[in-house]
């Protein structure tokens, strides 16, 4: 593996630190650590040359609203990695990128980000560069699940993918502006569900199209809602046999869905920049308050299809007790093979359609993720 030089926009976030460590860990790939604040950069990068061998690690002031920071930012950097929360700066990196002449990715969940990079991919394909969005566990592993159950069917006819959050929020120190982009974009985003051979929206009166999961784990069975990830719109056409499909997310707690949403839903849209801090506030007010154990983080696809003529199952469960890490390792998981050259190519893509499932499940595995299948 060439000994790549990788910029972390954000590198000292909560994020951006752990995927740092493990690329330490798993790569000789050289790190630059980036952000608005010198002083975080250099205090992670003395801890992370003291923790590696090699300095392998160093830190840099840029601004992610700047064009001509990131450019210079990127001089010498074979691929930026955005782990901030600067969606709707989006644009300005990702021409930057272009116009250095480097490849991108990005962990942020952002329908208005993925459309403006998805617009881009006549250029992003000319400039003969990588770009690869929607990193991290959801979106980065919903379709991934599918591609990996997939390969054990004849025909595959059912695939849901759901996932369960549980946080103990009142621990985490999470800034107002990561806050508001995760309550604006689950305030905002597109219902779908695919049934009957198209995406169709989903049916909230009396909850027709809510699905219940048993995520297990003291999780138990709960109701999980329709959220359209862009990187499942493909998965139909991949799998003409599909019948239905679709990615469903649970609930945080009782106060933050049923009440703290929905208002926020119809304020942002209403007044979307007086509304902004006092939906956020509120927001993070009943995630802490309201939150209880037991905590940790799932993903479960519950699949079924044919193979030599007989109807199975195959069920894949994915968990770690922190959410931070486990959006940090799909992405290094990810990282190991564009590092290694296996998926690097031209174009626009989504992390998970772009990884080899069965490799990606086997790295995650290894660097902590707990996989567990189940079949008939």
């Amino acid at each position: 593996m060439n000994n790549k030089k990788l910029l972390i926009l954000g590198g000292y976030g909560n994020t951006g630190r752990l995927i740092a460590r493990l690329l330490l860990q798993e790569t000789n790939a050289e790190l630059i650590l980036a952000g608005r604040s010198i002083t975080k950069a250099e205090d992670l990068v003395r801890q992370l040359n003291g923790d590696f061998e090699g300095n392998r690690v160093t830190g840099i002031h840029s601004d992610a609203s700047d064009a001509e920071s990131l450019k210079q930012a990127f001089h010498g950097v074979d691929l930026v990695l955005v782990a901030s929360s600067t969606a709707i700066y989006a644009e300005c990196v990702a021409v930057a990128a272009l116009e250095v002449g480097i490849d991108y990715m990005d962990i942020q969940y952002s329908t208005e980000k993925t459309s403006l990079l998805k617009s881009m991919t006549s250029e992003i394909e000319k400039s003969g560069r990588c770009f690869i969005t929607d990193g991290g566990f959801h979106p980065g592993l919903p379709a991934a699940l599918v591609h990996y159950v997939a390969q054990h069917y004849d025909k595959l006819e059912k695939a849901l993918v759901g996932s369960v959050i549980k946080v103990n929020w009142a621990g985490l120190s999470v800034t107002e502006s990561t806050a508001y982009e995760f309550m604006s974009e689950l305030a905002d985003y597109e219902s779908l569900v695919y049934k009957k051979g198209k995406w169709q929206k989903a049916r909230f009166q009396g909850m027709l199209d809510f699905i219940t999961m048993d995520f297990g784990r003291g999780f138990g069975r709960q109701y999980a809602v329709p959220m359209f990830l862009e990187e499942m719109r493909s998965i139909p056409e991949t799998y003409p046999s599909l019948s239905e499909t679709g990615f469903y997310v649970g609930g945080f707690n009782w106060f933050v869905d049923w009440l703290v949403f929905p208002l926020a839903a119809i304020l942002l849209k209403l007044f979307p920049r007086r509304a902004a801090k006092p939906t956020t506030r509120l927001m993070s007010w009943g995630l802490k308050t309201f939150s209880k154990p037991p905590y940790g983080t799932l993903l479960r696809v519950e699949s079924a299809g044919t193979k030599d003529g007989r109807p199975i199952t195959k069920d894949v469960t994915l968990y770690h007790e922190d959410g931070y890490m486990f959006t940090a390792i799909p992405v290094v998981a990810c990282l190991l093979q564009y590092l290694d050259g296996s998926i690097r190519k031209p174009g626009f893509w989504t992390q998970a359609n772009i990884v080899e499932p069965n490799r990606l499940m086997d790295d995650m595995e290894r660097m902590g993720v707990d996989v567990t299948s189940q079949g008939q």
